[in-house]
């Protein structure tokens, strides 16, 4: 098996105590130098495949792993972990886990030092690393105070002072802002072409990784599709098979055109989707948008005035926040990596408290009530769902959550909100040993389960496939439909654009740069660019197109049907 950077042949994997394999009868071969995505659904083996070749699985997880595995020569499973240290290096699906100093600048160096660098070596990597990521400024920060977007980042940067032969990253995306995605896959095109380093990427997010990759593999616990990423778009658009792939909006639009041609970025499609709809760009003004205005006749039921928090360590991360949130409202709140949407929302709910200003909850000062006294109205569901949990069992968990809420059948109402999420298959397993997506609906139902007034979900889609985000979008939607608040934080701006926000706030550096309904911020190239936010693909494609004059849709089924409309 000599001569691949990765193969696997034959490979199946059982987590210890299940009878279903995590995967099975995987033969891949990765070679040196190539740039390769790895997508499929969410429980569809893709991390597992991630430990496998890192050694983890079988020698940390144990389990039951048959067939052959080799990276970069050298076989993992009988070899063992150590074998292959310098060689390959991962960034985890949930890479706080990866965290082991204190302060930034020490996790960078840890590996070097392990590796045994030399004192001028390891310097100059770090410098090397931080510059690269652009995040100097973190350098003496406590690690345990970085949002999840910089851990994401601080983990990257430890590998990438190494250099090793072979990086894989799990869902590297998914904490990321727009503009630091950007950065990140033109760092890792660079390792790949001037280094020679073989990057493997699992990731739901295709619309902008796909533009990088020179091959995507979809993997559903077997291979499904594994080819040039045109052509397996294709594949899957043409078929019933490739479930929860998330394709890139503007391949979608083209196959609900009729076209051949699957583009995979907008600037490719530009003159194709001018033939495909013969449009004349001089339509006249732009339709009026629905401009939000503040609503005076009723009171809100979460409002802040001037509020300003400050770290223990003396980061500013609030600075004069005034908003207000109605009973109804569907809301999304947007910003890059540090901008102050975990640190904002967690002030809903008193888990945080004002260092000046003032926080309103139904009309109840937060500071003067505790946690588990505002839980009851406002429901939050923290960016990493393992933070919450407490108990042995998926199915304990729910009831824990609904009997400290007063819930008197805690178990049916438990059962019941189990089916509604589609894990009642799970009911007897470790929320611990579930698949992340799984987690995070977990995290979702425990909350749901009590039917708090508002719920508020930090980075909700992070990790879960495009099937399960439209399954959560429902849900929100009904929950709106039922009279309740939704409050959403979220880098996944292709989300929003199937989503029916009331309204979208942007946060800048810890202020609100701006508040709006979607296609007022949305089309805003220049909001957008102060903070660091990218528009869809949609909007984007409709103003290089010069449509924005009359059309302003958000996703491909809306522009679709204007256009359809317009040529008949």
């Amino acid at each position: 098996m000599d001569g691949r950077a990765i193969e696997l042949r034959n490979t199946t994997y059982f987590y210890p105590n299940t009878t279903a394999p995590a995967i099975e009868n995987i033969n891949l071969s990765i070679d040196y130098g190539e740039f390769v995505a790895i997508a499929g659904p969410s429980g569809g083996g893709k991390s597992t495949l991630a430990r496998i070749v890192t050694g983890l699985i079988p020698h940390i997880y144990g389990g039951s792993l048959s067939g052959e595995v080799s990276v970069d020569g050298v076989n993992v499973v009988e070899e063992g972990i150590r074998s292959i240290i310098g060689r390959i290096g991962i960034v985890l699906q949930v890479p706080e886990n990866q965290i082991v100093n204190l302060v930034v600048e020490e996790e960078i160096a840890f590996p070097l030092e392990n590796l045994l660098f030399d004192v001028k070596t390891i310097l100059s990597r770090i410098e090397e690393a931080m510059n690269s990521l652009k995040i100097g400024h973190l350098r003496n920060r406590a690690t345990n105070t970085l949002s999840g977007g910089e851990i994401q980042k601080v983990v990257l940067a430890s590998i990438l002072a190494y250099i090793p032969k072979i990086i894989v990253l799990d869902e590297p995306l998914a904490h990321l802002d727009p503009y630091s995605v950007k950065e990140l896959l033109e760092i890792l095109r660079n390792l790949n072409r001037v280094h020679g380093v073989t990057i493997v990427v699992i990731e739901h997010r295709l619309s902008e990784l796909i533009k990088y990759v020179s091959r995507l593999i979809v993997l559903d616990r077997r291979i499904v599709f594994d080819g040039r990423p045109r052509d397996v778009l294709a594949s899957i658009l043409n078929s019933e098979s490739g479930r929860g792939i998330e394709i890139p909006s503007i391949s979608r639009l083209f196959t609900m055109a009729g076209s051949s041609f699957i583009p995979l970025a907008v600037d490719e499609s530009i003159d194709v989707f001018r033939g495909l709809f013969h449009r004349n760009s001089e339509c006249g003004s732009a339709p009026p948008d629905r401009v939000y205005s503040m609503r005076l006749d009723v009171d809100p039921i979460i409002s802040t005035r001037n509020l300003w928090y400050t770290y223990a360590s003396g980061r500013i991360a609030l600075k004069g926040i005034d908003i207000d949130v109605y009973r109804g409202e569907f809301i999304a709140i947007v910003g890059a990596n540090g901008s102050g949407k975990t640190t904002l929302v967690k002030h809903f709910n008193g888990i945080l408290k004002p260092s000046k200003g003032s926080v309103k909850v139904f009309g109840r000062d937060t500071s003067s009530y505790s946690v588990a006294e505002l839980a009851k109205y406002i429901g939050v569901v923290f960016q990493n769902p393992l933070h919450q949990f407490f108990k042995e069992t998926v199915l304990e968990e729910i009831m824990f959550s609904a009997r400290n809420m007063g819930i008197s059948n805690a178990e049916e109402k438990a059962l019941a909100i189990l089916r509604y999420f589609n894990l009642s298959h799970l009911a007897d397993r470790s929320p611990y040993e579930i698949s992340v997506g799984e987690q995070r609906r977990l995290a979702i139902a425990s909350v749901l389960v009590y039917d708090p007034e508002a719920v508020v979900l930090d980075e909700a889609t992070a990790g879960i496939d495009f099937s399960l985000k439209m399954e959560l979008l429902k849900i929100l939607t009904d929950l709106i439909k039922r009279g309740k608040t939704v409050i959403l934080t979220t880098h996944d701006i292709e989300f929003l654009s199937y989503a029916p926000l009331d309204r979208i706030i942007v946060l800048s550096d810890g202020m609100v740069l701006a508040q709006g309904t979607p296609s007022e911020i949305l089309y805003n190239d220049a909001l957008l660019a102060r903070a660091r936010v990218a528009p869809p693909q949609i909007p984007m494609l409709v103003k290089l197109a010069g449509l924005d004059g009359c059309i302003r849709p958000l996703n491909e089924g809306e522009l679709y049907t204007m256009l359809s409309g317009v040529q008949r």
